[in-house]
C-alpha cells in the first residue's frame, strides 16, 4: 500500500481521544497525522500525539500565519522536534480571510509577502543554533541577532505551505520543502499545481523531487455505505463557505450546486443544503464508503503526484461519527 495521511481537524473530540486515535492509526500503518488550525489551535494536540506516539509522523496543516508571531512558531517547531525526533513538520497557512479578520482582528493584507517573509524567518531561527544569531529585515517582520537557546545543532523540521492559488503554489515551490493541497482537486487541477510547483522550484534550482506533495482528501468510511455518502455530503456543504472551494466546484461543472449550496448555509438551511450535493460530486471529490469501498476508491488517485491524506470534516456529526471514522481509517493503510 503507498503511503497514507489522515488530518484531524477535531472540536469536541477529547485531546485523550485524539492521541489514542493516532496510535491507532499509527497501529494500522498510516504514514503521518497532521493537525488542523480549525475549532482548536493545532501546537497542544501536536504535543499530546507526539508524546502518545512512537513511530507515526506528526505535523500541522496547518497553522495560520496572521495570529502568530514568525520566531515564536520556530520556538515551538524547535521544542516539538525535541519531542518527536525526526516526526515533526510545520504547515504554515493564511487561513481564510473571514477567520483572520473576524476573530484574530487582523487586516488580511500581502498573504504571499508575509508567507514567504514568514518562511524565512522560521527557517532562519530553526538554522540559527549552528549559523549564529539570526538577522532579518522584511517588509512585515524583523528580527535581529535571535539565537535559539536550547538546541545546540540546526533543528530540522520540514516546512510545507498550503497552498490554493497559482501564486501561492509557485511561491511554495520556491520556499518550502512541500505543499499541502485543499480537499478538492481533480486531475487537472492537479496538472496545474505541479506546474506551479515545478516553476517555483527551479527558481532556486530544485525539481519536483525535492518537494512532498501533501493532497486532502474529504474521506469519510463507515461500517454503512449509505451512511458514510450522508456524511461525506455534510463534509462538502461544509467546504463551500471558502471561495477558493466553491471555484473548484465550478471549474469541476458545479457551480450551480455550489451557488445553491452557498446560498442555504448562509440562511442556516444545512438539511436542504445537503440535498443537493448530488452522487456525482461525491464520487468526484470524497472518498465515502465502507473499508473496502473506499480502499478501492483510492486507487483512483494512484497516478497523482504526493501522498493523499484522509481528512474528515466533524460537520454536524456526532461523536460516535467521528471516532468510528477515524478507526476504520486506519485500515485503508494495511
Amino acid at each position: 500500500m503507498p503511503r497514507l495521511a489522515a488530518s484531524f481537524v477535531f472540536a469536541s473530540t477529547p485531546l485523550a481521544v485524539q492521541v489514542d486515535l493516532v496510535r491507532t492509526l499509527e497501529a494500522g500503518g498510516v504514514d503521518h497525522v497532521f493537525f488542523g488550525e480549525a475549532w482548536r489551535e493545532p501546537v497542544v494536540p501536536m504535543t499530546a500525539a507526539l508524546l502518545g506516539s512512537s513511530t507515526i509522523g506528526v505535523g500541522s496543516a496547518i497553522s495560520q500565519i496572521y495570529p502568530v508571531n514568525p520566531v515564536v512558531v520556530a520556538q515551538q517547531a524547535a521544542q516539538l522536534a525535541e519531542l518527536g525526533p525526526g516526526r515533526f513538520s510545520l504547515g504554515l497557512g493564511l487561513g481564510a480571510s473571514f477567520v483572520v479578520e473576524r476573530w484574530f482582528g487582523v487586516p488580511y493584507d500581502r498573504p504571499l509577502r508575509r508567507a514567504r517573509e514568514f518562511a524565512d524567518i522560521v527557517r532562519g531561527v530553526l538554522a540559527s543554533p549552528e549559523a549564529g544569531p539570526f538577522t532579518y529585515s522584511g517588509e512585515i517582520f524583523s528580527v535581529k541577532r535571535y539565537q535559539l537557546p536550547f538546541a545546540d545543532a540546526a533543528v530540522r523540521v520540514p516546512v510545507h505551505l498550503a497552498a490554493v492559488g497559482p501564486a501561492m503554489q509557485t511561491l511554495a515551490g520556491e520556499v518550502a520543502d512541500g505543499v499541502v493541497v485543499g480537499a478538492l482537486h481533480s486531475e487537472r487541477t492537479m496538472e496545474q499545481t505541479v506546474a506551479r510547483l515545478e516553476r517555483g522550484a527551479a527558481r532556486r534550482g530544485r525539481t519536483l523531487e525535492d518537494l512532498t506533495i501533501w493532497y486532502y482528501l474529504a474521506c469519510c468510511v463507515s461500517t454503512d455505505s449509505d451512511r458514510a455518502r450522508a456524511m461525506a455530503r455534510r463534509s462538502l456543504v461544509y467546504l463551500t463557505q471558502y471561495p477558493h472551494y466553491r471555484a473548484v466546484y465550478s471549474e469541476e461543472g458545479f457551480a450551480t450546486e455550489a451557488d445553491t449550496i452557498a446560498g442555504l448555509v448562509r440562511q442556516k438551511e444545512m438539511d436542504r443544503a445537503e440535498r443537493v450535493v448530488t452522487d456525482e460530486m461525491i464520487d468526484r471529490f470524497a472518498i465515502a464508503g465502507t473499508v473496502a469501498e473506499c480502499r478501492d476508491q483510492l486507487n483512483r488517485y494512484a497516478a497523482y503526484p504526493g501522498v493523499p491524506v484522509l481528512h474528515l470534516i466533524p460537520f454536524r456529526m456526532d461523536e460516535a461519527e467521528v471516532q468510528e471514522s477515524f478507526r476504520l481509517a486506519a485500515n485503508l493503510a494495511r
